[in-house]
């Protein structure tokens, strides 16, 4: 378990990439993601859900190209269907924020949802780390902000989810 854990702590301290495992949100297809973590549990359609040894993993692709009314970074984005857009691994079991080497977690943009969990987002990177209690309990790869030159279109609204 710690040789896994440790996987993810080097893939979300590298930087400037976002990359999990080799896999690029906005470059890699549907055939990258099976090459690497073999057939999902479920989905086959724009959400693939996958158990590895550190958690869940639920991994996004375009489900059409140009695609709006979709929360988040899930649409609008200008490249095939069956491309990932996010990949988030919610951990088996939760670490501590310091594991992750982040630096000055408060200079990322952050909000907190009902449950009490706290969302710090990296935009530049395309990062996420979900943190409930001090300790990442899950964390998503998405879109980076130099991906913004793939959007169909500018300044559509954001839908949280």
């Amino acid at each position: 378990m710690a040789l896994a854990v440790g996987v993810i702590v080097v893939a979300a301290g590298e930087s400037p990439g976002k990359s999990w495992r080799g896999l690029i949100p906005l470059k890699s297809t549907r055939a990258d993601v099976q090459r690497l973590l073999g057939k999902p549990i479920a989905g086959g359609g724009t959400i693939d859900l996958y158990e590895i040894e550190e958690g869940h993993v639920n991994v996004i692709y375009v489900g059409e190209r140009c695609e709006q009314g979709l929360p988040a970074d899930w649409g609008n984005w200008n490249v095939e269907p069956g491309t990932l857009v996010n990949i988030s691994i919610t951990l088996h079991v939760p670490q501590p924020v310091r594991r992750f080497k982040i630096r000055n977690l408060k200079r990322y943009k952050w909000y907190t949802d009902n449950s009490g969990a706290t969302y710090y987002h990296d935009k530049r990177r395309g990062i996420e780390y979900q943190v409930q209690a001090g300790t990442v309990t899950a964390i998503t790869y998405g879109p980076a902000l130099t991906d913004q030159r793939l959007l169909c279109k500018r300044g559509v609204p954001r839908i949280k989810y």
